[in-house]
């Protein structure tokens, strides 16, 4: 479940921010990591669902950066932004 909400989490911020976002995403996963291996996962089992995040996010970013273009012609053409035609 987390990786497919931290894709979801990545593409939304491919979608709206730049790569600096990923920074305070990344600290905010680790407090969270870090957090939950002290109610009772092991350093091991910590260490690879942080990893498993990471990667899952950064590769939501990704999918978000190549998806803009066509997020935001969608946008103008149901009217909700405004179009990039001159």
């Amino acid at each position: 479940m987390l990786p497919i909400l931290a894709c979801g989490a990545g593409i939304y911020l491919g979608l709206h921010f730049n790569v600096l976002i990923l920074l305070p995403i990344s600290l905010l996963g680790f407090g969270a990591v870090l957090f939950a291996s002290w109610s009772g996962y092991g350093s091991y089992d910590s260490l690879r669902v942080m990893f498993l995040f990471f990667v899952s996010a950064q590769a939501g970013y990704v999918i978000g950066l190549t998806g803009r273009d066509a997020y935001s012609q969608v946008l103008a053409r149901l009217g909700f932004a405004q179009s990039k035609r001159i």
